[in-house]
């Protein structure tokens, strides 16, 4: 995915949510250094994705770096299609 939207957007910022609230087998930190990791080893997509762990709303996030457009990568539709559409509510309009 990161591969495919480095090669048609100028900068590419893969997000890494992070709820403090819950407990990670894996900490949002470890996954970012994970991504990083996988971005050095390919050589078309290091130049222009960067990765960041942000904390709170994405939205908002995403507002305060100018973004224009958004691309989420999910498990699958039948177990977090719920969740994502209401996600996509509060990343359009913010909280109701």
């Amino acid at each position: 995915m990161l591969s495919y939207l480095s090669q048609r957007y100028g900068e590419v910022i893969a997000v890494v949510g992070m709820n403090p609230a819950k407990k990670y087998a894996v900490s949002p930190q470890q996954r970012a250094e994970f991504i990083q990791q996988m971005i050095d080893a390919e050589d078309d997509i290091k130049d222009n994705v960067r990765v960041e762990v942000v904390q709170g709303y994405i939205w908002r996030f995403a507002f305060r770096e100018g973004v224009s457009i958004m691309f989420r990568g999910i498990r699958s539709w039948a177990k977090d299609g719920d969740e994502e559409r209401y996600l996509h509510s509060l990343n359009t309009w913010g909280p109701m």
